[in-house]
This record gives structure tokens, C-alpha cells and sequence, in this order.
């Protein structure tokens, strides 16, 4: 019976060191400074304008940003297509073009 109520003395001691760590960690963290954070009009300015080809037929069905990528997801006559694109150089990095497995019988 000693021993059961030691090992529950033990692991409450533990729950409530993490959980004051956990707070200790929570409220030490320091939020990003100003310095890192750009503004949009600064990303704006960067950017300029940029054409971008898109095969005939096709139209935009989504956009995402992934990181420091562009993400267009196009749909059209042919196969739909994901082309990655790189703003701060201004090229298309690579495209994904999605087509069906054939179906095994």
C-alpha cells in the first residue's frame, strides 16, 4: 500500500512540475520582432508583375501560398495541372500535371 501511494505522490509531483514548465514556457516565449516581420506594402513593392503562361482552355481553380511558393491549381480541356511558382523571382518553378491511373481489373 506504501508503495501505491508513493507512486501517486510521485506522478501528481511530476503533473504539476510539467504543467509549470509548460507554463514558464508559454509565458517566456518572446514574440517575433518588429525588424523580422516585412510589411505587405513592403513585399508589394518587391514584387512587380509577372506573366504567367497558362495553357489554352484552362482556368484557375484555386491559388495557395506553400512557404515562400505560389500554388495554382488550373483545370481545363486536358489533364488538371499544379504549377509552383517562385514570386521573388518571378518563374514558375515546376508543375505537377495529374493524370489517372488506369484502372486494373
Amino acid at each position: 500500500m506504501k508503495a501505491i501511494k508513493g507512486l501517486v505522490l510521485f506522478l501528481g509531483v511530476l503533473l504539476v512540475g510539467g504543467l509549470g514548465l509548460l507554463g514558464y514556457g508559454l509565458y517566456a516565449k518572446k514574440p517575433a520582432s518588429k525588424a523580422m516581420v516585412q510589411s505587405p506594402a513592403a513585399t508589394l513593392a518587391e514584387f512587380g508583375a509577372i506573366n504567367v503562361p497558362i495553357p489554352a482552355g484552362s482556368r484557375i481553380e484555386q491559388m495557395s501560398v506553400a512557404g515562400e511558393r505560389v500554388v495554382i491549381r488550373l483545370s481545363g480541356p486536358g489533364p488538371e495541372r499544379l504549377m509552383v511558382m517562385d514570386p521573388a523571382q518571378g518563374r514558375i518553378v515546376g508543375s505537377f500535371i495529374l493524370t489517372p491511373e488506369p484502372v486494373v481489373r
